[in-house]
Order: structure tokens, then C-alpha cells, then sequence
């Protein structure tokens, strides 16, 4: 027969007890923040070249819709409002273009609210 074995037990403070619940809490809330999942998920399972192209080209279209705005006669700031627009349209359309079509819709009652 086995002799049944002496288990330390670690005494904690009801304080301590409190003071382990909340950052474990805290981390949890963490871990379940939408943006920080996003920007974990981007880190750890994106290409740094995809990401590379895809800000490439947002820039590209930012700038390319600014700089004609400002041709056709808009003021600075409203051709820095309407690219951004158009960068937000860009993006949810191509959210639509793969079947996300929640994603689209949360983007597009952001352009409306403008």
C-alpha cells in the first residue's frame, strides 16, 4: 500500500486572494477586447509582406483621392475627410467582395454617421 503523501498547501491572505482575482480579471477583460484580439491575431498569423501591401495601398488610394479633391476645388481638410471616406469604403467593400457582410454593414453605419 501507498502511504498517502503530505500536500503543501500555500496560505494566502483574503487581500492576496482579492489582489489575484483582479488581474486575473484584468487579464481576462484583456484577452477579451475586441481590438487587442485583432492586433494579437494580425502578430501572430499575418504576413508582414501582406500587411506591407495592403497599408501600401491604402495610402496610395488616400492620397490619389485627396490630391484630386483638392484639384477639383475642395479645401484641405474636407479632401483629407473624403479620402479617409473613401478608404472606409474601400476597405468594406472589400469585406462584401468575401461574404463579410457584418463587417461591411458596421463600417458602412460608420460612413453614414459620418
Amino acid at each position: 500500500m501507498h502511504e498517502p503523501q503530505e500536500i503543501d498547501k500555500m496560505k494566502i491572505t483574503k487581500r492576496q486572494l482579492r489582489r489575484i482575482i483582479k488581474e486575473e480579471k484584468a487579464k481576462l477583460l484583456v484577452e477579451m477586447n475586441p481590438v487587442a484580439d485583432a492586433e494579437r491575431s494580425l502578430g501572430l498569423y499575418a504576413n508582414t509582406s501582406t500587411i506591407d501591401k495592403l497599408s501600401s495601398a491604402l495610402q496610395s488610394l488616400l492620397s490619389e483621392v485627396e490630391a484630386a479633391a483638392i484639384e477639383d476645388g475642395l479645401e484641405e481638410d474636407e479632401a483629407e475627410d473624403m479620402a479617409a471616406n473613401a478608404g472606409l469604403m474601400a476597405v468594406a467593400d472589400a469585406f462584401q467582395s468575401v461574404g463579410m457582410i457584418a463587417e461591411y454593414d458596421a463600417l458602412y453605419r460608420l460612413l453614414q454617421r459620418g
